[in-house]
């Protein structure tokens, strides 16, 4: 296979895709999640005491954060902010928790493109770690249309810099309904439908991977537990 072969087939794959469970202690579920070179780790607290401001009868109220890397959060971080509150508000159980609030905390590491899709599928994981209530888990795709119109899917951030248009896309893992839409720049009907399957398509990809290491979390601690009991001691927290 040719070089121009190699580089047309993984224009519709997923960069990989690594997490690391609870790196911080002080909460009740974090994630370390990368998507290629982009790394953004999230944190989940609840349910917890709410101000009276804040207070519901009728669920829960969602608190939710976004900072940069470096620096105070600026427009653009404000709008990823609330896309990512948006997505949460609609996956969040809130009326299992009423007169409570749920934190959730995502800091940006390293921007190497597809952060907000990035940002989301942290956020998720980080949620389902935590034991949040949730209607069901939700993950997010980025694909962009590059200056020779061709559909590159979860792109570099140098890619990025060269796009005709850029769509942002996030689906539940029940019916596969759209839970967020977001597009920037000139792009015809179809080319959006096209992407929205690409992108329906890798979402499975994430259904899959976070199976599979929540799996491995929940077999490794479960293994911890047994351990533990058969040496009299008490497990620690991972």
């Amino acid at each position: 296979m040719g070089q121009t072969d190699t580089e047309d087939a993984a224009k519709d794959k997923l960069r990989a895709m690594q997490c690391k469970f609870n790196p911080l202690s002080r909460c009740d579920g974090s994630v370390m999640y990368s998507q290629g070179a982009t790394v953004v780790i999230a944190a989940v607290l609840g349910p917890i005491e709410v101000k009276t401001q804040n207070l519901s009868i009728e669920g829960s109220y969602l608190e939710c954060n976004y900072r940069p890397k470096a620096g105070l959060p600026q427009v653009k971080e404000r709008i990823r902010e609330a896309a990512i509150k948006d997505v949460l508000e609609l996956a969040l159980l809130s009326e299992t928790y009423p007169r409570s609030k749920m934190s959730v905390q995502v800091q940006e590491l390293e921007d190497r493109g597809s952060i907000d899709a990035c940002a989301l599928n942290a956020a998720c994981l980080a949620m389902l770690i935590g034991g949040l209530p949730l209607k069901y888990s939700f993950a997010a795709v980025h694909c962009i249309i590059n200056e020779e119109g061709e559909f590159v899917l979860d792109p570099e951030q140098n890619e990025t810099n060269r796009q005709q248009a850029s769509f942002t896309f996030a689906f539940d893992s029940v019916d596969g309904n759209l839970l967020l839409v977001q597009t920037k720049g000139a792009f015809k009907i179809a080319q959006f439908n096209d992407i929205e399957c690409i992108c329906r398509a890798a979402s499975a990809e994430i259904f899959a991977f976070y199976r599979s290491n929540i799996a491995k979390y929940h077999g490794r601690s479960a293994e911890q537990s047994a351990t533990a009991k058969e040496s009299g001691i008490l497990p620690m927290e991972t």
